[in-house]
């Protein structure tokens, strides 16, 4: 392999620890709980992943040395829109299900994949190396076409189009919705304007495409950075630890006493009543710090802040679903009265504590 330039050198350090993280971070989500959401939400950071291992590929020349890696995940960069989409889709309803018409989304990736069979794939060693070559030589300037910049740009289109339609959704169907899904929206929506203007440049003013790769694989590397901080911090991907307090100083006294003040907010005070409420707040209706909160919730309840409220809430809901209350209110205007901040917050706790919506709970 041929000598690479410092700044290639550090970058192969930086794009490989995004690799494997990314790699750790779709470990977690697979063993999650978050049943259809976390197959599609794997697809699409495995997506971003494979084309950030191109760069790598490219930018430390490794490359030149398995050409027969040459264009392998270009294809699956065509369903990181539709991915990210349905993701949402399903993250937000409950009852979402994947259809079979919904399989016309992949019509993109099928026909990139057949074109990659033709054009690349099934291409002899020698051919793979003079497209390689052209990718580390000069595009003289003013022979580009719009053609040209289709094709190389065409991907990222897509996935534009996915989320500027899963914005409408969000804003349309749910504007209440966690803000964590809009995060996810607006990122890729900013990715895709950035990445279409530099590669726009990049390719129009005759630059290398070697040199492009280099900065717009620093710019992808910061967005799945970015995804995987925010899907972790979705919750149900990290499961409480019961030894994360092993030398924590409360006594059995204290654990008792916390444990008895959070049953007293919950059930006499019903501080779940309030839709913004925070273990910030229980520290200071129980005058403690909030880890030690955490703890006790952990260690000797067996839960976490968002499984102990949402509990409470739900049994809540359920007797005001099977009251009089009924008649007079929507079923999601009671999940509004019993804490939660929406009708996709409400109807996901109440599916996962009960097995059942609440339509369902309603109609047994």
């Amino acid at each position: 392999m041929n000598s690479v330039e410092p700044i290639s050198f550090i970058l192969t350090f930086l794009l490989g620890g995004t690799v494997v993280l990314g790699l750790f971070i779709i470990l977690l989500l697979l063993r999650s709980d978050l049943g259809l959401a976390k197959w599609l939400i794997s697809l699409s950071l495995f997506a971003l992943l494979l084309h950030l291992l191109t760069f790598l590929l490219f930018t430390t020349e490794l490359i030149k040395a398995w050409p027969h890696l040459l264009g392998v995940g270009t294809p699956v960069l065509f369903l990181t829109g539709p991915a990210c989409y349905f993701f949402i889709r399903s993250y937000a309803e409950p009852k979402f299900q994947f259809r079979p018409f919904h399989l016309v989304h992949m019509i993109p990736f099928l026909a990139i994949l057949i074109n990659q069979i033709q054009t690349v794939y099934l291409k002899g060693l020698s051919a793979k190396q003079e497209i390689i070559n052209y990718y580390y030589e000069l595009i003289p300037q003013g022979n580009l076409s719009w053609f040209e910049w289709l094709y190389f740009n065409l991907y990222v289109l897509l996935i534009l189009f996915y989320v500027i339609a899963a914005l409408n959704y969000i804003y349309k169907k749910d504007p209440y919705n966690a803000v964590l899904m809009k995060r996810f929206c607006w990122l890729f929506l900013a990715l895709s304007l950035v990445y279409l203007v530099l590669q726009s440049g990049f390719l129009i003013t005759g630059a290398s495409l070697i040199t492009s790769e280099i900065i717009l694989s620093g710019l992808l590397a910061v967005v799945v950075l970015l995804m995987g901080y925010w899907i972790v911090d979705i919750r149900h991907i990290l499961p409480p630890t019961r030894n994360k307090y092993q030398t924590s100083p409360l006594s059995q006294e204290q654990t008792s006493g916390i444990k008895q003040g959070l049953i007293k907010a919950m059930e006499a005070d019903e501080l779940y009543l309030n839709p913004r409420l925070k273990i910030s707040n229980l520290a200071q209706a129980l005058q403690v710090p909030s880890h030690h909160i955490s703890q006790v919730m952990s260690n000797d309840m067996n839960t976490n802040f968002y499984q102990l409220v949402n509990h409470y809430r739900v049994e809540f809901s359920k007797d005001l679903l099977k009251s009089e209350r009924l008649q007079q209110v929507s079923i999601q205007a009671i999940g509004l009265e019993c804490g939660f901040s929406n009708k996709t917050s409400f109807y996901r706790a109440f599916k996962k504590h009960t097995g059942m919506t609440p339509t369902e709970f309603v109609d047994v």
